[in-house]
């Protein structure tokens, strides 16, 4: 039951469900991490290959007991982004304009844009630049050859006829 204390403990304080009478159960909270485990693991390439399972739910093995803050973060990063865009599809539903006959008044309601903020700049977007930076900074997934590269067909003598054309003495007339 580890990665479920942990876990759920680290999603209610990003989405902000820390009442004393929580919007979300805690199996609720156990099916968007399991949930968005499942995107992750396929996003990403992790060390340890995870065993996800909805219907239980399960994440085998435990990546809270085997040190995989990596997949823990992620995965945490991304169950607050699925809850934020479904916290805002309700209230999107839920709002539009507010209209009254007397005294006339008509108003749309704007706070429908502190929740689209909050996707533009909240979980999504550290999840999104979380995985760009791991991507582009994990070294299996990222080489450079830091040396000269030579093939295996490399003749030193042409290097002096590159620079007064091609390798068989003729030179570039300029048309291409």
């Amino acid at each position: 039951m580890a990665w479920q204390d942990t876990m759920v403990s680290m999603l209610r304080i990003l989405v902000n469900d820390m009442d004393d009478t929580p919007v979300y159960s805690d199996s609720r909270m156990e099916q968007m991490l399991v949930t968005a485990a499942m995107y992750v693991n396929i996003e990403i390439s992790f060390d340890y290959t995870y065993s996800i399972n909805i219907v239980t739910p399960n994440i085998s093995p435990d990546p809270t007991s085997n040190g995989d803050d990596a997949f823990t973060n992620f995965v945490v990063l991304k169950a607050a982004c699925i809850t934020d865009q479904s916290t805002f599809r309700t209230k999107a539903l839920a709002a539009g304009v507010k209209a009254k006959c007397g005294p006339a008044v008509l108003e749309t309601l704007k706070h429908l844009d502190g929740f689209k903020q909050l996707l533009e700049i909240g979980p999504c977007a550290a999840y999104t630049e979380l995985k760009k930076q791991w991507t582009f900074g994990n070294s299996r997934l990222v080489h450079a050859i830091l040396s000269p590269f030579t093939s295996n067909n490399f003749d030193p003598s042409s290097l002096s006829a590159i620079s007064d054309g091609y390798r068989d003495g003729s030179s570039y007339n300029g048309l291409y």
